[in-house]
């Protein structure tokens, strides 16, 4: 594995090596309640520069993953020709970030007869290739197969085994799959917009890719991408992928709780949630009077008044709920989470930018917490550091071969989309 230097943030900055792309990366981010596309152009040294842009709100959607074809479609046109019109070239092959299909992770472990012969890129990839294998099956299609640890001859596991020699490779890999049919439906509705797919990507491992330091991911980090109808999270240690999974609640639900709570329209709780939305009681909320519309059988201009303490205490109620819901998932996979516990979390998606959402994830988890600012895409009005674009810009650094050497090439030197991904993607390759 090459040696890296330290950016500013403690990442590893690339080097000049064969293999990381230089043309522009198309990436569209999909989620519940927006469509994001960046167009962007790896940068020399680090990250990228922005070259368009477009968001639309997600009509027909619903986490991730399509509801209805025809505002599917809509959306995401509307999001590539933003992008495109700015950028000054139209774009042809797309990376998709989603939670579409429920990603989440299993651990795989393989082998390999060397015959005394000496370890080389190849025998990896066809251990990673045998992950893969092995984890897919007719229902599931894997996105991501992540090397965490290889040992030769039964041996102490080596963070990277190239040149060595022995007998019998084994790798113990993480490998992401998700469910084939709503990639499938997205995969359709792209295919109308007449773009190809090369790439999809879990949400919480490229927010992962995008905020997480050298440092955190070698101690071990949880990264808690909270987006607006799911949270999923990572958990990244020496240096690794270990875990992904997700839960089906997120920043709507706040919302929907507002809505419920205060008897209002649910796009006056979303700003009720933007401007005044916290999980930490202040001082001072119990003094700031808060007027907004009621709805039901009321006249038009009948409204209410609440105190910021009470929407504190719907919104901490909801995100509450969803980190107790996380802790289920981790309880789950406890005997791996006992063996390499994370020492901080990362909070990235657009609903981890609540008030006081850092201090209450240190009191649930018990480790400290920060919000991940992505420090990767360079536009004209500056770097694009808001947690809602983590996904996007860790999934432009996976598109073009730099995940800070956590897959030994996987992806980029084999088919991404394997099975009938792959015969579809040809298909409209071919046909349009």
């Amino acid at each position: 594995m090459s040696t890296r230097t330290l950016d500013r943030a403690g990442r590893g900055v690339r080097p000049a090596l064969e293999g990381i792309r230089t043309t522009p990366v198309t990436v569209l981010d999909i989620g519940t309640t927006k469509i994001s596309c960046f167009i962007a152009r790896p940068r020399s040294s680090h990250g990228f520069t922005l070259l368009g842009r477009g968001y639309q709100a997600a009509e027909g959607f619903k986490g991730g993953e399509v509801v209805d074809v025809d505002a599917a479609e809509t959306s995401l046109a509307a999001a590539l020709h933003e992008a495109e019109e700015q950028a000054g070239d139209p774009v042809r092959e797309v990376v998709i970030v989603t939670n579409a299909g429920k990603p989440a992770s299993r651990q795989v472990r393989v082998t390999h007869d060397l015959g005394g012969a000496t370890v080389r890129d190849e025998q990896l990839r066809a251990l990673l290739v045998d992950a893969r294998a092995a984890a897919a099956d007719e229902a599931h299609e894997v996105l991501h197969t992540v090397p965490v640890a290889v040992a030769i001859d039964g041996g102490r596991p080596l963070r990277d085994p190239r040149g060595a020699r022995g007998e019998r490779l084994e790798m113990l890999a993480t490998v992401v799959r998700a469910r084939r049919r709503p990639l499938r439906d997205l995969l359709a509705c792209l295919e109308r917009c007449h773009v190809r797919v090369t790439e999809i990507v879990a949400a919480p491992y490229a927010a992962g890719i995008a905020c997480l330091t050298e440092d955190e991911m070698e101690r071990g980090c949880l990264v808690l991408d909270l987006g607006g109808g799911v949270t999923g999270f990572a958990h990244f240690a020496d240096g690794r992928l270990l875990c992904l999974d997700q839960v089906p609640y997120g920043g709507i639900h706040v919302t929907n709780d507002l809505a419920y709570g205060l008897s209002t329209g649910r796009s006056y709780a979303e700003r009720l949630k933007a401007l005044h939305g916290g999980v930490v009681r202040r001082a001072c909320d119990a003094d700031a009077r808060i007027t907004f519309p009621l709805v039901g059988e009321r006249p038009e201009s009948a409204t209410g008044e609440v105190d910021r303490a009470r929407i504190t205490h719907i919104v901490r109620a909801r995100v509450e709920e969803i980190l107790d819901f996380v802790q289920d998932k981790i309880r789950a996979n406890w005997e791996l989470f006992e063996r390499r516990p994370p020492r901080s979390v990362v909070l990235t998606g657009g609903a981890s930018q609540l008030d006081g959402l850092e201090e209450l994830a240190e009191e649930i988890f018990g480790i400290p917490a920060r919000r991940g600012r992505p420090d990767l895409v360079h536009g004209r009005h500056g770097t694009e550091t808001e947690p809602c674009c983590a996904a996007t810009c860790g999934a432009l650094s996976l598109a073009s071969g730099d995940d800070d050497g956590l897959s030994w090439g996987d992806g980029r030197e084999m088919p991404v989309l394997a099975g009938w991904l792959a015969r579809l993607a040809r298909w409209v390759e071919q046909n349009f």
